[in-house]
């Protein structure tokens, strides 16, 4: 009655325990759903989020390209104009050519196509007063009309060398510029192309008050080589600010602003499908942007254009948001695989453990029934109860027979122990398998008989010798034999053969031993090799063992390299096939 309602109350423990572990598992599944779903939103933010940067990005990143040519444009100026302590000097051709040959030595960019310099030329007669004569107050002044002429003299970047030469027809509006100086009433020239820049140069200080001295000004005059600034240095800072990584992603436009828009720069040859533009920004101050240039600051004559390639910027978001859901959905399915694998590794320890309790009992019934046996016979031979010789003689056989079957369990055990603890324990020498299978049928002849069982032995003439430990292989087979006695001795038949399978090098050599018993439900065949299995059939009839048999059995096949399995079906015996390799080698 205690051992039933045991069993009743673990059978509730274990119907509570899977309720428990599935529903575990189930609120996990619905956890990374919910999570996947949230995450896949979640996404879609950070993909917005992503656009957001990228749009704000090409705003940075388009003012630091116009800040980067405006600064280096301006140094490129600077350094060929007067430093500021040079203000004193009395400037000339030689003077110029030594500033440029020092700009040409640290390897500047060659970014001027044409660099001259304009310088006043005196009239025949006229002598220019002194600073006391000449008139005071603003406004032209008459006297210095023979001042109008600027020589022109351009310098030959190749010979280093300033040439006289006439002012050129598309520098027409800056020589007039320059000229209408002399009378005050020309503004300070701007290029509508951007390219062409002048910068006033004094010898010694102008003075702070009175009119304009045309003796003692130059003009250096520089054109940017619009093809270099097309070819070369326009997509060297295209790629350096605008596309870093090499994504493609951005595309660039350079155009003047007045008088009309001009094209002086693309990254694509077709700007079609653009739509609107993502950012503009002016810039081109002429190089008056550095701290050498004498005058208000410019505008900007060209203006950038910055738009994301079609389709590049959508691509870039899908593949961030697939990226980050993957990220997502492998982290959901990291957190559900450890979930699973937990309740897993539970519900086995929990069986483990169940197991064990039930091996416990299990050898606790075996022990007792045996030491019972032996304690009452041996008491009624010590109280003297028995006096007959063949009583006397019956007694002492029980004795003896459940004192060797006390024997052969604790053996059984130290055997399975022992064969998991020292696996090279076995011997390798050659062993006629043949012969084991015969002394196994003698060891379990005992059960056999007691279950009215005929073992029926097929095996040919000849059987390849295999490579192990004769005695351990007498085990497996004996307990497998007593196996199918105790499970299968209905059916009164237990058949064992031996057969060399053809066609594989080395030979596989194949043991069957089959009954024709009740046979192996379907459900337990893959659990009957586990240690401290035992069959629902022979708890229910009571049938003593261990469930340490079949673990023996497969972990010493498996120490000759071989495989241990089972065929049945219910009402139709079983069959268990173990496996050898010929002239194999142990572990």
């Amino acid at each position: 009655m205690l051992g039933c309602k045991f069993q009743t109350d673990r059978m509730s423990k274990n119907v509570k325990h899977n309720y428990t572990d599935w529903l575990f598992a189930g609120v996990m599944f619905l956890l990374c759903v919910g999570l996947t779903v949230l995450q896949y939103r979640w996404t879609g933010e950070i993909a917005n989020a992503e656009l957001r940067r990228l749009r704000a990005d090409l705003e940075v990143q388009s003012r630091a390209l116009t800040r980067a040519f405006d600064t280096e444009l301006s140094e490129n100026c600077d350094d060929l104009l007067p430093y500021r302590n040079d203000s004193d000097k009395a400037f000339s051709e030689d003077w110029f050519l030594t500033r440029f040959k020092a700009w040409k030595a640290v390897g500047s960019r060659p970014m001027f196509s044409r660099i001259a310099l304009a310088s006043p030329v005196r009239g025949e007669g006229l002598q220019l007063p002194t600073r006391d004569q000449r008139p005071q107050g603003p406004g032209p002044h008459q006297d210095f009309v023979a001042l109008r002429e600027l020589q022109l003299s351009m310098l030959d970047q190749n010979s280093q060398q300033f040439v006289r030469t006439n002012w050129p027809g598309e520098w027409a509006d800056l020589d007039e510029n320059l000229t209408g100086k002399f009378s005050g009433a020309s503004p300070p020239f701007s290029d509508p192309h951007g390219a062409l820049m002048e910068f006033p140069i004094f010898d010694g200080r102008p003075p702070r008050g009175g009119p304009f001295d045309p003796g003692r000004v130059h003009w250096l005059i520089l054109e940017l080589d619009i093809n270099y600034v097309r070819d070369v240095w326009m997509p060297e800072l295209a790629t350096r600010y605008l596309d870093p990584d090499r994504r493609g992603l951005n595309v660039a436009r350079v155009e003047t602003i007045e008088p009309t828009s001009e094209v002086l720069y693309s990254s694509q040859t077709n700007n079609s499908g653009l739509g609107a533009f993502a950012v503009t920004v002016r810039f081109n101050q002429e190089g008056r942007s550095g701290e050498k240039f004498r005058g208000p600051p410019q505008p900007g004559h060209w203006q950038l254009e910055t738009w994301f390639r079609p389709g590049a910027l959508e691509a870039t978001v899908s593949a961030s948001r697939t990226r980050n859901l993957a990220v997502a959905m492998l982290l959901n399915a990291l957190m559900l695989t450890t979930g699973i694998v937990l309740v897993r590794n539970t519900r086995r320890s929990r069986q483990l453990a169940e197991a064990q309790m039930d091996f416990v009992a299990n050898v606790s019934h075996e022990l007792r029934t045996p030491l019972t046996v032996i304690r009452g016979a041996a008491h009624n031979l010590k109280r003297g109860v028995v006096q007959e010789r063949s009583q006397v003689e019956q007694y002492s056989g029980l004795i003896l027979q459940h004192t060797e079957q006390l024997g052969q369990m604790v053996e059984q055990l130290l055997e399975l122990a022992g064969a998991r603890k020292n696996r090279a324990g076995l011997a390798s020498e050659p062993v006629a398998l043949t012969n084991v299978l015969k002394d196994a049928i003698v060891a379990a002849e005992h059960d056999t008989k007691a279950a009215g069982c005929t073992v029926q032995f097929d095996a040919p003439e000849t059987v390849p010798i295999i490579a192990g430990d004769a005695p351990a292989l007498r085990r497996v087979f004996q307990n497998l034999i007593t196996n199918a006695a105790k499970h299968g001795g209905d059916g009164k038949w237990i058949g064992v053969s031996v057969a060399s399978v053809n066609g594989k090098n080395p030979p596989t050599i194949e043991v069957l031993v089959a009954d024709r018993g009740s046979g192996i439900p379907e459900s337990e065949q893959a659990e009957i090799f586990k240690p401290f299995v035992r069959g629902a059939a022979a708890k229910a009839n009571q049938v003593r063992g261990s469930g340490l048999g079949l673990t023996m059995v497969r972990e010493i096949v498996e120490l000759h390299h071989g495989e241990v399995s089972v065929t049945s079906k219910p009402g139709h015996g079983a069959t268990f096939i173990v496996r050898l390799p010929g002239q194999t080698h142990l572990k």
